[in-house]
């Protein structure tokens, strides 16, 4: 390879690098592409992170974990609440739920930090 050839060459491959990071700096700069936070709702000044499983027998059931709820129960309650009641009106179009383990229940107990609840989307 004579010295242009390999001139251009390194050239491109710099070019390309440039436009990379250039479209990755501006994909950043729009949101954060890692965690989309403005898409989480706040409760009694908290973001919880919640986790909902669809049971395998009954797709209308579910079970529902929200992390870090020590942080404020009545907040984690109605986080839980606001994930199931989501989940139903998008797979079932009701916002009814059937509550095995009710956010409204006095003797639901944090585990650890995590606050579990469960429930059956009813129709």
């Amino acid at each position: 390879m004579n010295f242009t050839a390999k001139l251009f060459f390194c050239v491109r491959r710099f070019a390309k690098i440039i436009s990379v990071l250039c479209c990755f700096f501006i994909l950043l700069g729009c949101s954060n592409p890692f965690e989309l936070e403005e898409n989480k709702v706040s409760f009694d000044g908290y973001k919880f992170s919640t986790k909902l499983n669809r049971d395998k027998v009954d797709d209308r059931s579910f079970s529902l974990v929200v992390r870090r709820a020590n942080r404020s129960l009545s907040g984690a309650r109605e986080a839980g609440r606001y994930e199931a009641t989501k989940f139903c009106i998008k797979n079932f179009g009701t916002s009814d739920i059937a509550w095995v383990l009710s956010p409204d229940d006095n003797n639901v107990v944090l585990t650890g930090k995590v606050l579990e609840l469960s429930g059956r989307c009813d129709i």
